[in-house]
């Protein structure tokens, strides 16, 4: 065998390790959370820019993304009002159908969104907050957004327990900090509080809705 024979044969082997290696760093990454989370936004990306493409459409796909993707069993979606600047809930996943007709019913002005007194939180960034069922003072006006038996459900378990009536919002933000909707997510897998990788890779994908909503509306003018 000539030099360019064995050359070639090295190079043959070489191949196959460097093959090797990269299929089994696939194979780990097809199973990894950060790999479900990376292609459900691809496919959002790609699904929520079929035609015909309105607001509507987009949080309606993105809605349903973050139910596959993220494992909550509930997700409901709010936006500003481009006509009255009022926010209003818009897009459901997993709700029933009396509360979620209850929320179509609702509006809220910037600073009722943000009010601890009336909706008290626990701020986990700028754009993230965590509602406990615990600190709800269950307005009379609002009743009718929960389900029945949320403020009974007994006392919680542990601290990473998320209980019936806990909720997460995950602001959207223009680039001018207007804040221009909300994603809500509650009932969690296995009903324990998600990681706080789980709640940034739900910011990631915020930002991705929000930049997708402002270029659709942009679109429209």
């Amino acid at each position: 065998m000539g030099i360019i024979g064995k050359a070639d044969t090295r190079t043959g082997k070489m191949r196959e390790h460097v093959e090797k290696a990269i299929r089994r760093q696939l194979a780990q990454y097809a199973t990894n959370e950060d790999s479900k989370v990376l292609d459900g936004i691809q496919k959002f990306l790609i699904t929520a820019q079929l035609p015909p493409v309105t607001v509507g459409s987009v949080i309606h796909e993105a809605a349903w993304t973050i139910f596959r993707t993220f494992s909550f069993k509930e997700v409901s979606i709010g936006l500003k009002s481009l006509e009255d600047g009022m926010y209003r809930y818009e897009e459901f996943v997993g709700i029933s159908k009396p509360v979620e007709e209850a929320l179509r019913k609702m509006s809220y002005t910037y600073d009722d969104y943000f009010s601890q007194k009336e909706y008290p939180s626990i701020r986990l960034s700028k754009v993230t907050e965590l509602c406990i069922v615990e600190e709800n003072p269950g307005l009379e006006f609002e009743k009718e957004t929960y389900d029945p038996g949320t403020f009974t459900s007994g006392p919680r378990g542990s601290p990473d327990e998320f209980k019936e009536g806990d909720y997460i919002d995950v602001a959207m933000y223009t680039p001018e900090d207007e804040m221009i909707g909300w994603i809500e997510v509650s009932k969690p897998l296995h009903s324990k509080m998600p990681s706080i990788v789980t709640i940034r890779r739900l910011e990631l994908f915020a930002s991705v809705l929000s930049i997708m909503i402002q270029s659709v509306r942009l679109a429209k003018k």
